[in-house]
């Protein structure tokens, strides 16, 4: 907002300054466009008060120049508009804002005139912390054309801390999908004050969005683990999905603790997905992760476990292993060719019980397989209700890069 009010008040000093004495005495061959002495005099005897830094005298000799009764329109739009830029140089906010005020209402600004006075004083009630106007002025800028892009910052901003979380909402998501539909991406701080919003008018879908906004284009550990969390947290979902997110985890560099490698090789087991459990506690132990502190002992138990597990053909309990999962542990177990063919099969006969989730790992042995055009494929397919289709669309993400 500081930029704002800087840029603003440069613009204002300029109008205000600029030409004041060719106003007051080039001849005019328009009564309306010309100063009378009596208000020409201390204006210009403010203009030169100003350049000297005498702020709060300048306003002295605008006020004498206000004080002349029956000034015509033009006079009074000279005086309020050399007062309200004396009065932000002279910090008095509240003298400013009057006189934009006032400057607004007398219908003689146009164009850009119009739109940076509008903004300047959008900008002063904001500081003001008078959010009520600050809202008033910059919706009245944005309706009227302005395109400078801090003013709808001003405007979320302004919705934000007045504690209307619905009109921020409404504007950040509009304004981010735009943005991705056009191939920018989305400021940061925008994202992340909609997630925040979101939450608050218990929005979750926008919420997740602004998520998957933020792993997508501003990736970091803390935005993927809140994600996980709100899909965790969608009525509905699937804890059979868990060492799904786990996968994404690891595609995007993010096992990072003993307990993401633990629990993710814990969880491969028991999907039977064996020989990613066992990929998985390996680079624990290659990546000095695991293998050096007091659960050390513990870990080289589950990595013996995983390796035991890798070398055979059932599960945990001697029974065959369901066709997608073991087509998924071949692809792992570096066999993809055959691996995805199995799973190609077994979709294409039907009957799956957990027709989006075998999608779903379709396109992550795509994926492994290097095939990411197909992943994408795969992934856009996933329309599940469990949280296949969201961690799918994370995946599409990931697979696009």
């Amino acid at each position: 907002m500081r930029k704002i009010q800087h840029r603003m008040k440069r613009a204002a000093i300029a109008a205000a300054f600029g030409g004041l004495m060719a106003a007051a005495l080039l001849p005019s061959t328009s009564y309306a466009d010309t100063l009378r002495p009596d208000v020409a005099k201390p204006l210009n005897d403010a203009q030169t008060l100003y350049h000297a830094h005498k702020f709060k005298d300048a306003l002295g000799k605008i006020a004498q120049a206000a004080a002349v009764p029956n000034k015509t329109p033009y006079e009074t739009y000279m005086v309020e508009e050399m007062r309200g830029a004396a009065a932000m140089a002279a910090g008095d906010a509240g003298t400013a804002a009057q006189a934009y005020e006032t400057l607004l209402n007398s219908g003689q600004l146009k164009g850009a005139d119009e739109q940076s006075t509008t903004a300047a004083l959008a900008g002063i009630y904001f500081q003001e912390k008078n959010y009520a106007k600050a809202i008033a002025v910059a919706q009245r800028y944005l309706k009227a054309g302005g395109g400078d892009p801090d003013m709808r910052t001003l405007l979320v901003q302004s919705y934000y801390l007045s504690n209307d979380c619905g009109n921020v909402v409404s504007i950040l998501k509009t304004s981010t999908d735009a943005q991705v539909k056009a191939g920018r991406a989305p400021d940061e701080s925008q994202l992340q004050l909609l997630g925040t919003c979101s939450q608050k008018v218990n929005d979750n879908a926008t919420y997740r969005g602004a998520l998957e906004k933020l792993v997508a284009y501003h990736p970091k550990q803390s935005y993927w683990d809140d994600l996980f969390a709100a899909i965790k947290s969608k009525p509905g979902y699937s804890s059979r999905l868990d060492i799904d997110t786990y996968r994404l985890r690891r595609a995007t560099g993010a096992l990072t603790t003993p307990d993401d490698y633990m629990e993710m090789t814990q969880l491969a087991i028991v999907a039977n997905s064996t020989a990613e459990g066992k990929q998985v506690i390996d680079q624990g132990f290659a990546s000095g992760v695991l293998g050096h502190d007091a659960g050390a002992d513990r870990e080289k138990r589950l990595q013996a476990l995983a390796t035991k597990r890798a070398q055979s053909t059932t599960d945990q309990n001697g029974n065959a292993v369901p066709p997608i999962d073991a087509g998924l542990n071949l692809v792992y177990a570096g066999k993809a060719k055959d691996g995805i063919a199995m799973m190609e099969a077994a979709i294409a006969k039907g009957g799956l019980e957990h027709l989006d989730e075998a999608q779903l790992h379709l396109g992550v042995a795509y994926y492994v397989a290097g095939e990411k055009a197909k992943a994408v494929q795969a992934f856009k397919a996933v329309k599940g209700t469990d949280g296949s289709a969201d961690l799918a669309r994370l995946w599409v993400l990931v697979a696009s890069k």
